[in-house]
């Protein structure tokens, strides 16, 4: 009795395994790869499409302070503050001249989501910058 794998059955074993490698490789490159940091006691952070996302244990009221003070350390131009009841965005411009965009939304009195994009695609490094500027003055 021969147990040999047909040779078509094999190429499809192949082809879906280099198929599968891809989606590996893309999920892990910056295409939409996602990353997400956290623990007990800590904001769950996440980096996808360009937009660092962050859920803050503090009012929405005390993360627009932090981050309006976060932004004038860093010395962004053209700040600019949208506020409505449950929600505030804060744009301005670094530096070199991209665009800076926060906006936090209000989930409960003590939580609220903050989103940071830096740039028209998102560059991960500077919004963490500002995260972590964010978070020193909480």
């Amino acid at each position: 009795m021969n147990r040999s794998i047909p040779e078509s059955n094999r190429l499809r074993s192949v082809a879906a395994r280099i198929v599968l490698s891809g989606l590996l490789i893309a999920a892990s490159s910056g295409c939409g790869a996602l990353l997400l940091v956290g623990g007990a006691g800590t904001s769950a952070i996440a980096f996808a499409t360009g937009e660092l996302r962050s859920s803050e244990e503090v009012s929405l009221e005390t993360l627009e302070e932090a981050s309006r003070q976060a932004v004038e350390r860093l010395d962004y131009q053209d700040v600019e503050i949208e506020r409505q009841p449950d929600r505030v965005r804060i744009r301005a411009r670094t530096a070199g001249g991209e665009s800076v965009d926060l906006r936090m939304l209000a989930r409960s009195p003590e939580r609220t989501d903050l989103r940071i994009r830096i740039g028209v695609f998102g560059d991960e490094a500077a919004s963490r910058l500002l995260l972590e500027e964010i978070h020193q003055s909480l």
